[in-house]
C-alpha cells in the first residue's frame, strides 16, 4: 500500500483522471503492473491542498482512495499551532483543526466518489492510504467511511498524531489500521505529547479527560508498525516491530534525535514524484 502512497504526489495520477496508476520516478512497480485506473482525482480542495485520487485496481480487487502529504510540510512542522476542533465522527472526540478543516472542506466530494467508486466493485476491498498530512486526511476519512458502515483498511506512513485519546481508542477500536513508521521521522513525533523534556513525567496528563491543550493530549491510534533500519536502507521483514497503545516508547516516540530524511523514506523514496 506505500506504493499506491507514493503514487499520490506524482502529477499524472492527479490532473488526469480515467488514466492507468503510473510514478514517473519508478517507486510504485507494484502498482504499475496491476489493472488501475483513477476513477476520481482532486487537486488542492478547497482554500487547503487537500489533494489525491480515488482508483480501482481490478488486480487485486481493490477500491483505493490515496492523499498526497502536504507541499507545505515544514511550514506545519514549524508553526506550532495545534489547536483542536470537536468532530462528528465520535462523541467528545477532538483532532488537530487544521486536518479537520481540510477534510471538512473535502469530505463531500471524496466520500461521494468513494461511495460510487465501490458501489460499481461490490466485493472490492476498500483501501485509504496516505504519507505525512495526507495520512492524517486518511484517518479522518476511513473513520468516517467505516461510521457509514464501509469495511475500510486504513494505511499511513509517517502520520502526525491527529487527535484526542477519545478519538484516536475510537479509531483503534474500529481496526483495521496499519500506521507506519519509521526509525527517527520528525512527523510521527507532531503534534508533541508535550513541550520541553519532560515526556514521560506528563504522560498521564497526556492521556488524562482533560483532553488536548497547549500541545498535550494528542496521542496516535494503535498499532504502529515501526521500521528501525535506517534511511536508504531497503527494509526487510525483520526490520518491522508492532507495537500496540495510544502512546509507546518503544517504536518511533522514543526515538531521541527526529529526522525529516527519516520521514521521506518509507520502503523507498515515498515522496519522489513531489
Amino acid at each position: 500500500m506505500q506504493q499506491y502512497a507514493a503514487a499520490a504526489y506524482c502529477p499524472l495520477n492527479i490532473n488526469t483522471t480515467g488514466t492507468k496508476v503510473t510514478c514517473s520516478v519508478g517507486n510504485c512497480p507494484l502498482v504499475e503492473a496491476a489493472d488501475t485506473k483513477t476513477e476520481v482525482e482532486f487537486i488542492n480542495v478547497g482554500k487547503t491542498d487537500v489533494t489525491g485520487f480515488v482508483a480501482t485496481d481490478h488486480t487485486n480487487r481493490l477500491v483505493v482512495i490515496s492523499f498526497r502529504g502536504s507541499s507545505t510540510l515544514q511550514n506545519w512542522i514549524t508553526d506550532g499551532i495545534y489547536s483542536t476542533s470537536d468532530t462528528d465522527i465520535c462523541p467528545s472526540c477532538e483532532v488537530h483543526d487544521g486536518f479537520w478543516f481540510s477534510w471538512s472542506e473535502a469530505r463531500n466530494r471524496v466520500l461521494a466518489a468513494l461511495e460510487n467508486t465501490a458501489s460499481k466493485n461490490a466485493g472490492y476491498q476498500v483501501v485509504v492510504v496516505g504519507h505525512s498530512l495526507g495520512g492524517a486526511i486518511g484517518v479522518l476519512c476511513a473513520a468516517e467511511m467505516r461510521m457509514k458502515g464501509r469495511n475500510v483498511e486504513l494505511y499511513t506512513f509517517g502520520a502526525p498524531r491527529v487527535g484526542s485519546k477519545a478519538f484516536s481508542q475510537f479509531v483503534t477500536d474500529q481496526g483495521s489500521n496499519f500506521r507506519v513508521t519509521h526509525y527517527n521521522d520528525i512527523v510521527p513525533r507532531l503534534p508533541p505529547l508535550e513541550f520541553g523534556n519532560k515526556i514521560r513525567r506528563e504522560l498521564s496528563f497526556a492521556l488524562s479527560k482533560r483532553g488536548p491543550l497547549g500541545g498535550f493530549g494528542y496521542v496516535h491510534i494503535s498499532p504502529e508498525y515501526y521500521i528501525r533500519s535506517g534511511t536508504n536502507v531497503t527494509v526487510k521483514v525483520d526490520d518491522i516491530d508492532t507495537y500496540h497503545g495510544l502512546v509507546s516508547f518503544k517504536g518511533n516516540t522514543g526515538q531521541a534525535v527526529p529526522s525529516v530524511d527519516a520521514h521521506r523514506w518509507y520502503f523507498n523514496a515515498i515522496s519522489a514524484c513531489g
